[in-house]
């Protein structure tokens, strides 16, 4: 139970950066501002653990590349090309992608239910961030850098479970600096505009850095290890909807009916993926059971 609090928490945390988010890249460029914030969180997490962590590690390369520089890249690019529905959405696919390549690679099974329930979820998502306005605006240049970002995230889940101590700030701090050293070239080569750093957009970058870069990346890590990658990755299903009910709440507007019906979609998929996971763990448990007697 602890352990899915802590994933839920992360939900949360994630779904209100996009409001930080916004008020960052409002003064500072996509691209540096992601540098700054995984900058900030390197610092902390050095300054928690009291020691510079060891880097000789290839998974834990190929997940900063994956989950910090080539996720952020290919998100924050593709904003420039087209729309936050389309954005939104496509990103929203990462957890069906993960589901496919955890079955045709990791040989994971997969059920029927378990897709149907997916899709479920994904369609609650679908109905949330269009808000009513069932209209896609396709710009194949974003549309394809978006998906790129799904499958960024994909990969980073993949080698995150291969690691031995990604559960851990040491390991989660080998990720994070990782991803500040590979966003670095590109940050060089990015055009900047004058940056005005004010007393939200400073806030905001702490609140990314510490909180959405530092502990999120913990918590979410620990329960990709404890609770299953499927479940943890299954969980950004519901980050649009905290985000709607954030702005919702800032704006002092009550959730609409697509918002409450999306929301209740997504619980739906979610618990009928889940469902179906613990059915077939017990089944696994005992056969395994009847076979030792």
């Amino acid at each position: 139970m602890l352990y899915r609090l802590l994933i839920w928490s992360v939900v949360f945390f994630w779904g209100i950066s996009f409001v930080a988010t916004r008020i960052v890249v409002l003064s500072i460029p996509p691209i540096t501002a992601a540098f700054v914030r995984f900058l900030i969180a390197s610092v902390a997490l050095i300054l928690v653990t009291k020691k510079m962590p060891k880097l000789l590690n290839w998974h834990s390369f190929f997940a900063g590349f994956w989950g910090v520089t080539m996720y952020f890249i290919f998100e924050n690019s593709g904003l420039v090309y087209t729309y936050p529905t389309n954005a939104s959405l496509i990103v929203s696919s990462a957890p069906i992608l993960y589901t496919l390549f955890s079955h045709l690679i990791q040989k994971k099974k997969t059920s029927v239910i378990e897709y149907l329930a997916s899709l479920v979820a994904f369609f609650g998502v679908a109905v949330v961030i269009m808000n009513g306005r069932f209209v896609l605006k396709v710009s194949l240049m974003g549309d394809l850098m978006l998906l790129g970002a799904a499958f960024a995230w994909v990969f980073y889940t993949y080698h995150v479970e291969k690691m031995t101590d990604s559960d851990s700030l040491t390991g989660v701090t080998n990720i994070t600096l990782w991803g500040v050293l590979t966003l670095f070239p590109f940050v060089i080569f990015e055009k900047k505009p004058p940056i005005t750093l004010t007393v939200p957009v400073i806030i905001s970058l702490l609140y990314l850095g510490i909180v959405c870069s530092g502990v999120a990346y913990v918590f979410w890590n620990i329960g990709i290890r404890r609770v299953g990658a499927r479940y943890t990755t299954n969980t950004i299903y519901f980050i649009p909807v905290i985000t709607s009910i954030a702005e919702a709440i800032l704006l002092k507007n009550l959730p609409n009916f697509y918002t409450i019906l999306g929301g209740g979609l997504v619980i739906l998929g979610l618990w009928l993926f889940n469902r179906q996971e613990r059915r077939r763990n017990n089944e696994s448990l005992s056969s395994g059971k009847d076979e030792s007697t």
